[in-house]
């Protein structure tokens, strides 16, 4: 093994990455966004992520002339110019630094203080005698790559970059998918043990723990779910179950009722040609249609069936069809969020024939009016009736949630729904989120006393969240929910409301490998905003699914 000689600079440091926030925060407050590896804080109480509030007893200020923001942040811990300002105060190499730190009490509520207390040290390099460096005192080399595709120093550079996102808050700052990155960084331990075993070393120590931090945090919390965790999953089966039993007996039952007036859909007659009275005004009743069997001509669309020699066609905009997707939007809403779309329509032939010139040969042929409709082989709608009701809709149970007290603490709100939408209880889904909105950002605030879930998302947001629910989402678990912090006062113009918001962090649950674990990815969202308005309930502020 290489031996790497120490030279020691003349820099003081902390070793520590920081994230200020002087403006807007409360208190000002400096994250830890990552510890190198020979900082003399390793090994103190200090975490990635942790907010430092205080240094040696004084509170960090937020500047009074904002101007001087940036050399603030450079002489602060972490800063460019933070060894000057502590060679200044008479700090040397070993000398301890005390950090007075906020931590969020997670898994729990709010926030803890820990006084944590380090060292400061001059910067240190280590080289060979043939003037290479090493990343540590007993290397490895920078430049060398030990048969990988990089060398240490970029291999580690990217990782740090890596490690850095996922435990300063990884979780709750990004929606990236846990389990690609899991599997990304369990490729990395043949390169891991190999710097452990041909370099130990402090180096090979510290990127060894880092390693493993990073894997436990991406590998997810786990969890044991009861026995009867899933329960709720049988409801939706028992609706569905119960839905399309009625469907396909009413579905029968119309066929049977209607077949004197029904005639063979095929062999058809030309449409222009031939003799049309036998068929004309009778029903036909058209094999499974599909989207894939959809044609698009002269800017409408129009589902078709044809057995290659004659055509029927629907148009998408008929009245009837609309009143059939409105069925089925409200199945996916109170019954199931998965419908095939594969119909089978019973429909009047219309007298006037029709000429579509889709892609490729033209088509000729007979529009139908919808009469009735099976989608799914479980949604069945009587189109000539003026409710449009399907099949079973009003013999389906509300399972409605316990309602929640007006004292209901955040925490209760989002579980309160979770439970709606375990169940399917879309009006109390929809009620626990508020009414009104306020503008994010910087500057004066943008406060709309009346603004509800907008409704060209909320209907989609129920209808995917169930879909989750009862797919690869098991469980949903409240894990953190901050302190109450003030967005608007009342006295800051008249009529504003005293407007207050606590975050809250919530695990999804999956199963992985055979366990059930945390887990996140885009489909699902894990910070989530709780207001209140003049002291009245907590409702949720953030219009989104689950």
């Amino acid at each position: 093994m290489t031996a790497f000689s120490e030279h020691v600079l003349d820099t003081l440091r902390t070793g520590l990455h920081t994230d200020a926030h002087l403006d807007g925060t409360d208190p000002p407050s400096l994250r830890v966004t990552w510890i190198d590896w020979d900082s003399g804080f390793r090994g103190s109480r200090l975490r990635v992520a942790d907010r430092i509030v205080a240094i040696n007893g004084s509170p960090i200020r937020r500047p009074a002339d904002l101007s001087q923001l940036q050399q603030a942040i450079r002489e602060l811990p972490g800063g460019l110019n933070e060894g000057d300002v502590m060679a200044a105060t008479g700090l040397a190499d070993g000398g301890e630094l005390r950090f007075t730190v906020r931590r969020r009490a997670y898994p729990g509520d709010g926030w803890t203080t820990v006084d944590v207390v380090g060292q400061v040290r001059t910067e240190r390099v280590w080289s060979a005698e043939n003037a290479r460096r090493g990343l540590g005192p007993t290397g490895p080399d920078a430049l060398v790559n030990d048969g990988f595709d990089s060398p240490w120093s970029s291999w580690y550079e990217q990782r740090v970059f890596a490690w850095s996102q996922v435990l300063d808050e990884g979780w709750s700052r990004s929606r990236r998918s846990n389990r690609p990155l899991l599997a990304d960084e369990l490729a990395e331990q043949p390169r891991i043990d190999l710097l452990v075993q041909n370099y130990p070393g402090p180096f090979a120590r510290a990127a060894a723990a880092d390693w493993q931090a990073v894997v436990t945090s991406l590998s997810g919390t786990p969890y044991e779910l009861t026995s009867d965790a899933l329960d709720f999953r049988e409801l939706g089966e028992q609706r569905t179950a119960q839905i399309t039993a009625a469907g396909q007996v009413a579905w029968q039952r119309y066929l049977a009722d209607h077949a004197a007036e029904t005639v063979p859909a095929f062999p058809s007659v030309d449409p222009f040609r031939g003799d049309r009275s036998g068929l004309v005004g009778n029903l036909v009743v058209l094999p499974e249609i599909t989207p894939r069997q959809w044609l698009i001509s002269m800017g409408s669309v129009f589902l078709s069936a044809t057995d290659r020699t004659s055509w029927y066609f629907v148009p998408l905009e008929d009245p009837a069809v609309r009143a059939l997707y409105e069925a089925a939007n409200r199945y996916r809403r109170c019954v199931a969020p998965d419908l095939r779309e594969s119909i089978l329509i019973a429909g009047r032939v219309l007298p006037d024939p029709r000429m579509l010139a889709a892609d490729g040969p033209s088509a000729a042929g007979f529009d139908v009016a919808p009469a009735a409709a099976l989608m799914g082989g479980s949604l069945f709608v009587d189109l000539e009736e003026p409710e449009h009701r399907f099949a079973g809709e009003r013999d389906l149970k509300d399972l409605q949630v316990a309602e929640l007290r007006p004292a209901a603490t955040p925490r209760q709100v989002i579980e309160g729904l979770v439970s709606a939408l375990k169940l399917g209880d879309e009006d109390a889904w929809k009620a626990l989120f508020a009414d009104w909105y306020l503008v994010p950002g910087e500057g004066p605030p943008l406060y709309y006393a009346f603004y509800p879930y907008p409704p060209a998302n909320v209907d989609e947001d129920w209808i995917r969240s169930r879909a989750l629910i009862l797919g690869d989402l098991e469980d949903v678990r409240v894990v953190w929910t901050g302190e109450p912090r003030l967005l608007l006062r009342g006295t800051d113009y008249p009529g504003a409301p005293d407007l207050e918001e606590v975050a809250v962090e919530v695990d999804h649950i999956g199963s992985f490998d055979g366990e059930h674990r945390a887990f996140c990815d885009t489909r699902v969202h894990r910070v989530w905003s709780v207001q209140r308005r003049n002291a009245g309930p907590w409702r949720v502020a953030s219009f989104q699914g689950i």
